[in-house]
């Protein structure tokens, strides 16, 4: 009878230092074995290393258990050897893959604890854990696998309560080439790009300043239909004088992280768009200010210097975000997988559904209910975590791009 052969993963530990792979190569080649594949990581100073051995004669693995072991020792390091079945390899198994991205200001031991927990009683295996940032704020991603495919959704379900408990914000993608090769990102304006609701600082300055906010806060969150209140809350600025516009214009706040998350994107080569329910006037200019690709929102019908209360065109609501970002989308060649939207209000649910990876930003609850992540910090650069950008990365890049500058909000109002 022929002897058989497997597979054989033989997994060395050590306090980590140059040359421990090329020791145990040479002891493995010198032996004969063929290496199909090996894998390594370095934390805190302690080397895990794994190498993959193809046709290995059955009735000489234990011969190579002693052998190895005896070298090992001899360089101070310690070896096991496992054989490795193809089909009872977890990867295989659980070969559906997710990536689920935490951002925090602190993640407890007990946050450990609880969300390996919950993975671990709905079958899901964690592949990987990785730390992004452990500054400011905590980021990590665990990679998981499952039996059968999933949705970002069921995932995002299982972690409502853990979500709510540890103050965490989360995002869920699939673990493919385009969660780390995004190409344009779409952001609503008004409490997400900015920080104020630019129509409410209208009314304002039209002395209808309540009943606008009232009218925002209904639509933004889904109570009222977000074009008859537009047209409402628009009437309610008749006669206001475009002066007013100017001055608003000239005193926008931007999120913080706004103007970081601009520069890195930019400098990444990223496409990046305004789609907003708001207005051409003060988008146009935002777009000019910080070098933005494509800018879309309402265009306010000015009559003799003075708002006529109504608008003109197409207005920009759900559907028309919506058929921005696919119309986007298409024009740069960039598949749906390669964008990122983000807006806070109900209006944008539809945008957030198409893209790639759709985020609620501040979000009102309905709005979060229906995206793939969110984050509840006011600060936009967070997304970057969301695209694989590690700390690291960011301090680089910003060494390179700048950051923000500070901003406080107007006075004169």
């Amino acid at each position: 009878m022929p002897p058989t052969s497997s597979q054989l993963h033989i997994h060395i530990s050590a306090q980590d230092r140059p040359g421990i792979l090329a020791e145990a190569l040479d002891f493995i080649v010198n032996n004969g074995w063929n290496v199909v594949d090996i894998k390594q990581f370095v934390f805190n100073g302690l080397l895990n290393l794994s190498i993959l051995l193809d046709d290995c004669d059955d009735s000489c693995i234990d011969s190579l258990r002693e052998d190895l072991a005896s070298y090992a020792e001899k360089m101070n390091f310690k070896a096991t050897i496992y054989p490795w079945e193809t089909d009872t390899r977890p990867d295989a198994t659980y070969a559906h893959q997710s990536v689920v991205t935490l951002l925090c200001d602190v993640f407890p031991s007990t946050g450990f604890q609880e969300i390996t927990q919950i993975f671990a009683d709905l079958d899901i295996n964690i592949v990987r854990i990785e730390q992004l940032d452990s500054g400011d704020i905590h980021a990590l991603e665990f990679v998981i696998g499952t039996r059968k495919a999933h949705s970002s959704e069921e995932v995002l379900d299982a972690l409502v309560k853990f979500k709510e408990k540890y103050n965490v914000d989360i995002a869920v993608q699939e673990e493919t080439y385009f969660r780390r090769n995004k190409r344009l990102i779409v952001l609503d304006a008004d409490m997400t790009f900015l920080q104020c609701e630019v129509i409410n600082e209208l009314g304002k300055l039209a002395g209808v300043g309540e009943e606008m906010a009232r009218i925002t806060h209904q639509a933004m969150s889904g109570e009222i239909d977000f074009k008859s209140a537009l047209l409402k809350r628009v009437r309610l600025l008749k006669g206001l004088p475009v002066e007013s516009l100017h001055q608003l214009s000239n005193s926008l706040p931007l999120t913080p992280g706004a103007e970081t998350l601009v520069n890195i994107l930019r400098y990444l080569g990223y496409k990046i768009a305004l789609v907003s329910g708001g207005f051409q006037f003060f988008i146009d200019k935002i777009c000019d200010s910080y070098g933005l690709d494509y800018g879309y929102a309402n265009h306010l019908q000015i009559i003799d210097g003075k708002v006529s209360g109504e608008l003109e065109g197409q207005i920009v609501d759900a559907e028309a975000k919506e058929k921005i970002l696919l119309s986007l989308a298409e024009q740069e060649r960039f598949s749906l997988r390669q964008v990122v939207a983000v807006g806070d209000g109900a209006n944008d649910i539809k945008m957030l559904a198409r893209a790639g990876l759709g985020i609620a930003f501040n979000a009102k609850p309905i709005v979060q209910r229906h995206a793939q992540a969110s984050i509840n910090h006011s600060n936009l650069k967070l997304i970057l975590y969301f695209l694989g950008i590690s700390g690291r990365d960011l301090k680089e890049l910003g060494e390179v791009v700048g950051g923000d500058k500070d901003q406080a909000w107007p006075t004169n109002l």
